[in-house]
């Protein structure tokens, strides 16, 4: 379609649901936003659970299936009924003419390269395994467009955004010292977009209609331009000690880098007997990360986004502003007593 209409995006509260609601909406379109807890805004709909609220049945020229549970290593009936069911739960507000693009992940083809397999044994947790079946479902249902984020962070002019998920976790953990290193290839590739650049090419393609993508999934990035892993930790750290000088705080040393060997040979071997309970939680929940962070295949770019760099910069300002606490705080050393209860 041509011209903007009615559009109906699910996870709407979420970091790419969030952005794309406000750019939407200034493009002319008349949104309508539902999540699973509802909120300002939104409609409450646990999709899967239950039938669509009545205020949800259309008919819709665009549906926009952003939601997800990004949990990277759920068990996987929890990961199908948050990834896989609510693709399916769509079918009653899907008309003849509505248009569906399917929000998805970049890292849906798993170790295989194809998101095709039905065996969890072919990806790298149960999030990929969850995103690779909703796709492959939106596809084979509603003809659905699919777009393929990567990492996702916030807006690129202030960085805002509606969580601070992902690489957040990450900066969070090397800052208050529940992670000593990060874990990964220092000249491995991550390709990391922002919030804007998924939402500006949602509603490119729902602009373009049914053959705008021509059938085959849109897989954003910087390609050649995007961050190398020491790159990306020196340029969260640059950023956040600049933030920390104008506040009078000492500048923090930027995290070591480890290779996953080393980390899994010399670092958790001999640290875990010492760690409490909060810090070997956080290492369970951040070693998803490592296959991430030190990759050097491609994931196949098909749409090129400006290189992240300057947009990490003023995110990282966005979360020290946010948490000021913890942005001006000193990391705690890495082993020590257990926490008391």
């Amino acid at each position: 379609m041509n011209t903007p209409g009615t559009m109906l995006i699910t996870g709407v509260t979420g970091v790419v649901g969030a952005e794309l609601a406000g750019q939407a909406r200034a493009a002319g379109w008349q949104v309508t936003g539902c999540s699973a807890r509802g909120g300002t805004g939104a409609t409450a709909w646990r999709m899967g659970e239950t039938p669509a609220p009545p205020e949800l049945t259309g008919p819709w020229d665009v549906i926009v299936n952003a939601a997800a549970r990004p949990r990277w290593n759920l068990p996987e009936a929890r990961a199908t009924a948050a990834n896989v069911a609510p693709v399916g739960a769509l079918a009653p507000l899907v008309g003849p003419r509505t248009h569906v693009v399917h929000v998805s992940t970049a890292y849906v083809t798993g170790l295989r390269g194809a998101a095709g397999s039905q065996s969890p044994d072919d990806y790298r947790n149960s999030y990929e395994w969850s995103k690779a079946a909703a796709e492959r479902e939106a596809v084979e249902r509603y003809g659905a467009t699919v777009v393929r984020p990567p990492l996702v962070v916030g807006r690129r002019s202030d960085g805002a955004v509606s969580r601070f998920t992902g690489l957040y976790a990450l900066l969070r953990s090397c800052v208050t010292g529940l992670l000593p290193a990060v874990v990964g290839d220092g000249e491995a590739c991550v390709e990391t977009v922002t919030s804007c650049d998924v939402a500006a090419c949602v509603l490119d393609l729902a602009r373009e209609g049914h053959d705008g993508s021509a059938g085959q999934p849109v897989v954003l990035g910087a390609g050649e331009d995007a961050c190398s892993v020491k790159e990306l930790v020196e340029v969260e750290f640059v950023a956040l000690n600049a933030w920390r000088a104008a506040r009078g705080c000492a500048p923090l040393e930027v995290p070591t880098i480890v290779t996953p060997e080393q980390w899994d040979r010399f670092y958790l071997p001999f640290a875990r007997p010492h760690l409490t309970a909060r810090q070997l939680r956080a290492v369970e929940l951040l070693s998803a990360f490592i296959p991430y962070m030190s990759t050097h295949d491609p994931i196949g770019v098909t749409r090129r986004v400006p290189p992240v760099r300057p947009a990490l910069r003023t995110c990282v300002r966005a979360w020290a502003d946010r948490h000021p606490r913890l942005a001006q705080g000193s990391p705690t050393p890495w082993a020590g007593e257990e926490e008391k209860t």
